[in-house]
């Protein structure tokens, strides 16, 4: 079925439109890739259950050995070069997981050498995760390029025999906490949900929820008190997220005329074909709709956030856009931006 694969299995169920890169290994008791499921070419995957979930990708060249098992909930993504050690990986749905990420980092073959990620989850490049001990990372929850989370600390010139401490605890990060770049957490740490962690901080302790934490040990600086926009704030703000969003279209090489009395935007991409973007009038909900080569797709910047129809590549672009601008809107795949063309033209 997938030329320069090695899959050695004892059972398998593969759905429709599951694509298997070459020269990648799947070894697994039981292997369940459902419809959509890309794994990318070269990858490693070891575990005795894989169980992927629709729309889930793994990039080229990643790597996870799993003794019971490596799950992923549906639009998962988990880009290139990831290396994954541990006793379970469970990763929810819609997440992102950038490039090189690493899990394992000492011991992490022991009986609690466990992963858990929830749904909705944005993490960086280049993180690194230790799990001697259980490490739990909640929904919607953001991680900062080179964040480091360790459940193990030791070292061998401080013995215990001389009066020194091993640590050996697990370390919780709960929903919606954002961890700034290179930031660092120690074992034993639970860090509340929707708290801040500033960049390059270091976590010894556990930070209650709703605060912004920074420092070498991390500090409560201040409580967040987050303030709900009213309708009309809420309008300019998508108004102003849809216009900048527009000028990179243009940039990336689209053409954009821009709305006239009837609140209508065209896009017309080097293919010729066209789209049609409009924001709904005043005082209607507050949806703006993509007419694209798949159809018509509405985003509905009500409560909750929602997307209704198929996304072709100039939907997926703004769903990426209003994503960077924390518009977290869920569909089953995760989106990326058009590449702008003169950028396109030296990758082909």
């Amino acid at each position: 079925m997938f030329d320069g694969v090695d899959v050695r299995v004892g059972r398998q169920r593969i759905g429709v439109g599951v694509r298997i890169g070459a020269g990648s290994v799947i070894v697994a008791d039981e292997l369940v890739l459902r419809d959509g499921v890309v794994i990318e070419a070269g990858c490693d995957l070891r575990a005795a259950r894989i169980e992927l979930a629709e729309g889930v990708q793994v990039g080229a060249g990643c790597r996870v050995l799993a003794a019971d098992g490596f799950t992923a909930g549906a639009g998962t993504r988990m880009d290139a070069a990831a290396d994954v050690v541990c006793r379970e990986l469970t990763v929810g749905a819609g997440t992102y997981i950038g490039p090189r990420w690493q899990v394992g980092a000492g011991a992490s073959m022991e009986e609690h050498s466990t992963v858990t990620v929830g749904d909705g989850c944005q993490i960086a490049p280049d993180v690194t995760l230790n799990p001697t001990e259980p490490i739990t990372i909640g929904n919607d929850v953001g991680i900062s390029p080179q964040v480091t989370i360790f459940t193990h600390g030791y070292h061998s010139g401080h013995a215990v025999r001389q009066g020194h401490q091993v640590a050996f605890a697990g370390v919780s990060v709960e929903d919606a906490v954002w961890l700034g770049f290179r930031c660092t957490v120690l074992p034993g740490v639970t860090i509340g949900a929707g708290t801040v962690v500033a960049a390059t901080a270091t976590v010894t302790a556990s930070l209650p929820p709703g605060v912004l934490a920074a420092g070498v040990p991390a500090k409560v600086k201040r409580r967040l008190e987050p303030q709900a926009l009213d309708a009309a704030a809420r309008r300019t703000a998508v108004e102003d997220l849809v216009g900048r969003w527009l000028e990179r279209l243009a940039y990336k090489g689209l053409h954009v005329t821009p709305a006239g009395p009837e609140g209508l935007w065209r896009v017309r991409g080097e293919d010729g074909q066209q789209r049609q973007i409009r924001l709904t009038a005043a005082g209607g909900p507050l949806h703006v709709e993509v007419e694209g080569l798949a159809g018509t797709a509405v985003f509905d910047f009500g409560e909750p956030l929602s997307i209704v129809g198929d996304l072709d590549a100039v939907g997926h672009d703004l769903r990426d856009f209003c994503r960077r601008s924390t518009w977290l809107f869920p569909y089953p795949v995760n989106s990326t931006g058009i590449v702008p063309r003169r950028f396109a033209r030296l990758l082909t």
